[in-house]
């Protein structure tokens, strides 16, 4: 095995522990949390990361649990769920999406632990499951967006905005120069379309192509026909 084999398997290696470890620190807090916190030193490159450890380093398990709950179960804006991010809460896509990803994990194998499919949390362990290009898609047009949504919404000295930075930072050191493309929602909007795409709403048929997936950006020459908003995911 030569020098360039084992330096691109010890990335991969390392990305695939990060976005475990981070999936994992970005779920409720169970009583491993710490061990895990540990764990993240190792592979997670990010400042942000030590900012996190000390903000909730100081609180009891307890503490850790209210905070989660308040930040992410409680408070509308901080939302954990890429969906809802990506096509808005009552767009009827935001189903297809979620049932996309309940069978990719089936076939895969891959346990949510109860959790819904789309949590930013769930999405990180199971892009850490990944080999490319699936994880570079999964990042891209799954990830990167929701992940800036969620952290916009984060007052400034939140703990929570930390861990998330440094979930930004490790996927973009990975794919350096990486780019979300805008949302569907934000294009719907962006276009004056009704974001809420479901029977009776009289916004008419969707004409403006909707790129929620690797595969809207392979037909430039099919940009006037109906395209399907279900993501590839």
């Amino acid at each position: 095995m030569n020098n360039a084999t084992m330096k691109t398997q010890d990335a991969t290696t390392r990305i695939d522990t990060a976005l475990a470890v981070l999936g994992r620190l970005l779920s409720y807090p169970m009583a491993d949390f710490d061990d895990v916190l540990e764990r993240a030193n190792e592979s997670v490159d990010s400042l942000h990361l030590l900012a996190f450890r000390n903000a909730i380093n100081p609180l009891t398990h307890d503490e850790r649990e209210e905070l989660y709950t308040a930040t992410f179960d409680v408070t509308p804006r901080c939302v954990p769920y890429a969906s809802i991010h990506l096509f808005g809460e009552e767009n009827f896509k935001r189903g297809e999406f979620m049932a996309a990803l309940h069978n990719q994990y089936e076939l895969a194998g891959f346990d949510t632990f109860g959790e819904l499919p789309d949590h930013i949390a769930v999405l990180l362990r199971y892009a850490s499951t990944l080999g490319e290009p699936a994880r570079r898609e999964l990042v891209e047009f799954c990830m990167l967006r929701p992940l800036e949504k969620i952290t916009q919404s984060m007052p400034e000295d939140h703990p929570y905005l930390h861990i998330l930075n440094a979930t930004d930072d490790t996927l973009r050191a990975h794919y350096p120069g990486i780019e979300a493309p805008l949302s569907p929602l934000d294009q719907m909007r962006q276009h004056g379309i009704c974001p809420t795409v479901s029977d009776g709403c009289n916004c008419g048929p969707v004409s403006t192509p909707i790129i929620d997936g690797p595969c809207d950006l392979d037909s430039p020459a099919e940009a006037n026909a109906p395209v399907s908003t279900t993501p590839t995911v």
